[in-house]
């Protein structure tokens, strides 16, 4: 594995950066970006403007960048004060409809949840956040004015169209939820009269008989309708989807096509549960298609607080549909949309991924348990290389930074926006509060202090402990080494070029040409490190800043079959053409992993189904930070005749053979190794096509131990000795005479 290039600031750097604001042209961002659920995102004249679900009015944030929303503030635009209703305030939506705003949202006149139904506010301003919301009252079908929410605009061919979730007679109170459709007279009156377009029929949508939170897409002379099921309480809440041609009727229901399965739902492998009630958004630039969702890491589902808006970007299938992918891990550090303003940048430091080391203990600051929950408290620890000890700073413009977590992306803020010293630092949502920015200054020999902005207090190390488990607090500035950090950026090396061999970090088997065949269109799949050609790459700069990737054994580069640009294409060797779909970037990630982008397509090479199994076909998909998209480069000699003449080459350190090769005379092949733990492990030797052709369990101590091995009934050829002792697998090769 390759290690992180630590750099450290130094006082000539200090001095550089506080007489200059660090420029940087990378637009990047990472989720989650707010906390409201039910998010709604409209781009408009160079802002993003998000709305979602606060419970007692409604609220907007605007700023010029996905990054930026987590520190802009939610500014309330209408309340009960203003005419509104009581209660219960779900869901808005911000529509721009006549050279007018609209907010359509959902409340009740009560407590009641019995009482909801879709109102709708009135702005004439060009700014949805200036000029004065208009109160245009309920939004109803007047032949069914019963239970309604989560209402939501279609416009096509100049007619305009109101779309929502609604139960089909008084008497079903709120469940079953179906979504029905009726055409609109004017922004806020529907002609009577609605058509039903879909239930909870199909069993993947039946835990909580729920359809609602309609949406819509369109793209390739195709509407979607893009809707959640199931409970929102639950964690397999998901997306569903409806069709139907752009020149069809919208209001009969035989014009829509309903998919058989959801096309967006949970991923337990990133912990994000519950993933739904989105909403669309046009990149900057007008070209690309994004969607804003919420979803929660509580595992049993949650329809409350915990529940963080997370962007990503669809890509389209073969076919013209809309393919979502699947919840990307939060804190990664992603593309923006393309078209999106610079990042604010700022001084003493630049925008960048961060470890706080204390300057009274040497620790850093660390999420207790590396919790990705909300409120998980925020402690030192010994470092320990982890994503929950490392920071992302990002300048929020006006001399403050947002600090999250790049595990989980959620934002170090003081606890309850407490003004007093001893009160406790934890993560939680970004949500623009000024308890979640903070002041980075200079103290003196490459430390600083960082200020909150809300209390003027610095985070301060609890009584000054050197412990590991050490509380972070804030507290008045005394000026001692408990309240001074050193900040470290984490700089991983770029990929340079080389020979390596390129290994998964699910499976920490490696990138390999089935049955080394040097034939065009060899499949690439993976599979377990033998040391031959087909499984060493050439990693050459194409010199636009992408890389290809060729076998040693072939002379051929790794490609996207057909030049394909949809998820789930498959990945082989073929002939270097030069085109796009041969072309790589490798991308720093984490702790040494790298994902592998294509050109032509801005997807990743993928392990088939995240499997740890020889044979596991290798693909491009929709990047969602998985173990299966992460690769560790190791630099390997050129060719396997070089590295047959270096006994130790690409091997553990702590596992040897002798006598290697086996020969008639020296039958007994002897395995030297330090074992982590006292217990039994498994030993096997595989042949080339990884058959096992002997098998055998030893019980070992901890520490150095030699365990002998008979292969006088061995064939001659080559060999890798496998050794499993718990979740961990070794090998090295051996050769047998």
């Amino acid at each position: 594995m390759k290690t992180l290039s630590i750099i450290r600031s130094t006082i000539g750097i200090l001095c550089l950066l506080v007489c200059m604001h660090v420029q940087t042209n990378a637009q990047t961002f990472s989720n989650p970006v707010a906390d409201l659920a039910d998010p709604f995102v409209v781009y408009h004249n160079g802002f993003y403007y998000l709305t979602g679900t606060t419970g007692g009015n409604v609220g907007l944030k605007k700023a010029a960048t996905l990054q930026g929303l987590k520190s802009a503030p939610l500014q309330v635009v209408f309340t009960p004060q203003q005419g509104g209703p009581c209660c219960n305030y779900w869901a808005p939506e911000l529509h721009r409809l006549d050279n007018k705003w609209y907010i359509y949202y959902t409340a009740a006149e009560s407590s009641s949840l019995s009482g909801q139904r879709t109102f709708v506010i009135e702005n004439s301003a060009a700014d949805p956040l200036t000029g004065t919301w208009t109160n245009r009252g309920r939004i109803f079908d007047s032949n069914a004015d019963f239970w309604a929410i989560d209402g939501t605009v279609l416009s096509l061919n100049n007619i305009n169209y109101f779309i929502w979730s609604g139960v089909a007679a008084p008497q079903d109170g709120d469940k079953p939820q179906r979504i029905y459709i009726a055409r609109m007279s004017n922004a806020w009156t529907l002609v009577p009269g609605r058509t039903l377009l879909t239930s909870p029929s199909l069993p993947w949508e039946n835990n909580g008989a729920v359809n609602e939170g309609p949406e819509i897409l369109k793209k390739n002379g195709k509407v979607f309708m893009v809707y959640s099921a199931n409970g929102c309480w639950t964690p397999d809440y998901k997306l569903g989807m409806l069709s139907m041609n752009d020149n069809a009727n919208p209001m009969v229901a035989s014009s829509w096509t309903k998919h058989p399965s959801a096309v967006f739902e949970r991923n337990d492998a990133v912990q994000a549960f519950g993933p739904g009630h989105h909403g669309f958004f046009k990149s900057p630039n007008g070209v690309d298609d994004w969607f804003m969702y919420h979803a929660t890491t509580v595992g049993a589902g949650a329809c409350d607080n915990t529940r963080t808006d997370r962007a990503q970007k669809i890509t389209w299938n073969a076919d013209g549909t809309p393919n979502f992918g699947v919840p990307i891990k939060t804190g990664l550090v992603l593309q923006a949309p393309a078209g999106e303003s610079s990042l604010a940048t700022g001084t003493p430091i630049a925008n960048g991924i961060y470890r706080m080391i204390s300057k009274a203990s040497g620790k850093v600051v660390d999420v207790a348990g590396c919790s990705p929950d909300l409120g998980a408290n925020v402690h030192q620890w010994s470092w320990l290389g982890g994503d929950c000890q490392k920071w992302h700073f990002q300048a929020t413009g006006d001399g403050y930074y947002t600090i999250t977590s790049l595990q989980g992306g959620l934002a170090m803020e003081v606890v309850g926006g407490s003004q007093n010293n001893g009160a406790n630092v934890a993560q939680w949502a970004p949500n623009g509060a000024t308890c979640q920015q903070w002041k980075v200054e200079p103290t003196s020999n490459g430390y600083y202090r960082i200020i909150a902005r809300h209390s003027g207090k610095v985070l301060d190390l609890s009584g000054g402990n050197v412990a590991d488990g050490t509380n972070i607090q804030q507290w008045e500035w005394l000026g001692g080494d408990p309240q001074q950090w050193q900040l470290e950026l984490q700089a991983q090396q770029p990929i340079t070029a080389g020979v390596y061999r390129i290994v998964s970090k699910v499976s920490d088997k490696v990138l390999d040409v089935s049955g080394c065949s040097t034939a065009d269109g060899a499949n690439v799949h993976q599979w377990m490190w033998l040391g031959g050609n087909c499984q060493r790459w050439s990693v050459e700069s194409t010199g636009d800043g992408y890389f290809r990737l060729v076998a040693q054994h072939s002379g051929k580069v790794l490609d996207v079959a057909g030049c394909s640009t949809t998820a789930g294409a498959n990945i082989h060797q073929w002939p270097w053409l030069g085109g796009d779909c041969q072309r790589f970037a490798i991308e720093p990630v984490s702790n040494g992993y790298y994902r592998i982008v294509a050109k032509h397509s801005g997807l990743v090479v993928d392990v088939d189904n995240c499997s740890t199994a020889n044979g596991a076909n290798i693909k491009q998909w929709t990047w969602w930070g998985g173990d299966c998209q992460l690769w560790r480069f190791d630099r390997v000699n050129n060719n396997a005749r070089e590295a047959a003449a270096v006994e130790e080459i690409e091997t553990e350190a702590e596992l040897s053979l002798f006598p290697n090769p086996v020969t008639a005379a020296k039958d007994l092949l002897k395995i030297r190794k330090y074992f982590n733990r006292a217990g039994e492990v498994k030993i096997e030797i595989l042949d080339v096509n990884s058959k096992t052709v002997l098998q055998k369990s030893v019980a070992v101590a901890r520490g150095v131990q030699e365990v002998l091995i008979a292969m006088k009934d061995i064939a001659p050829g080559l060999y890798v000795v496998s050794i499993t002792e718990g979740n961990s697998v070794i090998s090295k090769r051996v050769v047998v005479e």
